[in-house]
């Protein structure tokens, strides 16, 4: 049988109309379904990609929160006793009795109670309070932790409380001093009344008072639980250094203007933590958070008689608005700073900061450091232009 060429054209595109079709509904569409199914699977893929990249985030975020959080709660404590008894009250009493030269001729205890912290001594309270509660449960002691009743159902807060009277003897000036130097000190105590009468042919006087101690259980274990009896931190450590070639003075002190802490990444707070001395609700407070030495600046400066300050990290700025200025008034002849350190445990501890003061004033700038590592130094002075570190 003879094809013509008509016949062979036709077959062709017969043959090429099959092959399309076959390549179409065999080939193309179900690599068209598969690249609209691997499409959706990316996108799929990448809304689980980036929900679990903003999981990391938020997790960083949170655990920085909770780290700054862990800061504030451990150093509101820091200013009460974790626990009291009356043998290390009467060494601590001693010892400032001779220091203020108070003659006590007797002294009398209550017994340690828990009692509402509130200026109302007559309020009676039970033996368990719901701050122990959480501390106990927080380290694992009780099964169960307290209820959100137990909690709110107290108009105070609630510690344990121990009162001590005494008689006394002293130069009005050194009783003066005495108090003063409880009322400044770290640990809070209260002197809820105190009654004086006067010798008319000196200054001595002598009366009668009453100081309360508190302390509340401490959730994060204190570094030196005993420091308050051990006078750890030793104030007025004599200074060796000089300033324009002037013989320094004792930079002795109780207050500051600024409060640092320095501490490892393995503790569950921020490795950098500063802000104003003495800030109760952490509000001027700024933080970092790295094994590497970070950036701190601080700046202080001085117009028409009053001073101002400003400071940041990597983390945060005081105040938010860093082109901005906050006044404050220096609480000795000079500006100062406490920083709290701790030594460094292994080589792999490599936290620290860079510190630039840019002191702008007429006043010495002076930061007490405690603990500090002297091998490696977590403090790193950049500056020393109208600063000295001292370092105990």
């Amino acid at each position: 049988m003879r094809v013509n060429k008509r016949e062979r054209t036709l077959l062709l595109v017969l043959v090429l109309a099959i092959l399309a079709y076959s390549f179409y509904s065999f080939v193309y569409i179900r690599n068209i379904e598969n690249i609209a199914m691997k499409e959706a699977e990316l996108i799929q893929k990448k809304e689980q990609a980036d929900l679990l990249l903003r999981s990391l985030e938020d997790e960083k975020d949170y655990n920085f929160e909770l780290q700054a959080l862990n800061f504030e709660v451990s150093n509101m404590s820091n200013s009460f006793f974790s626990e009291i008894n009356q043998e290390n009250v009467i060494v601590f009493l001693s010892k400032y009795f001779n220091q203020f030269s108070i003659d006590v001729e007797s002294i009398s205890f209550t017994d340690v109670s828990i009692n509402a912290v509130v200026h109302n001594p007559s309020v009676a309270v039970d033996t368990s309070y719901p701050l122990k509660d959480l501390r106990d449960h927080y380290l694992s002691q009780t099964p169960t932790p307290p209820t959100a009743t137990e909690s709110l159902n107290t108009s105070a807060v609630q510690a344990e409380s121990i009162a001590v009277m005494f008689d006394f003897t002293a130069d009005y000036y050194d009783m003066l001093d005495f108090i003063e130097f409880m009322q400044t000190y770290r640990i809070n105590f209260v002197i809820p009344n105190i009654s004086i009468n006067s010798n008319s042919i000196d200054t001595t006087v002598d009366g009668n008072t009453q100081m309360i101690f508190y302390a509340i259980p401490k959730i994060h274990e204190d570094k030196n639980p005993d420091w308050i009896w051990t006078d750890l931190i030793a104030y007025g450590s004599s200074n060796p250094f000089y300033f324009d070639n002037v013989n320094l003075d004792q930079y002795w002190t109780v207050r500051y203007d600024l409060s640092m802490i320095l501490s490892p990444m393995e503790l569950d707070i921020p490795s950098v933590n500063l802000g104003r001395y003495a800030d109760d609700l952490y509000q001027s407070y700024v933080y970092a958070d790295s094994n590497i030495l970070e950036n701190v600046e601080i700046s202080i400066k001085e117009e028409d008689g009053q001073f101002f300050m400003k400071y940041s990290t990597k983390l945060g700025t005081y105040p938010s608005n860093y082109s901005q200025w906050v006044p404050f008034k220096p609480a000795n002849d000079f500006i100062s700073m406490v920083v709290q350190s701790m030594p460094r445990q292994s080589s792999e501890d490599q936290g620290g900061i860079n510190l630039t003061v840019n002191n702008d004033t007429n006043l010495l700038f002076y930061i007490n450091v405690y603990d500090e590592d002297f091998s490696r130094p977590r403090l790193n002075l950049e500056t020393t232009n109208n600063v000295i570190v001292q370092k105990n």
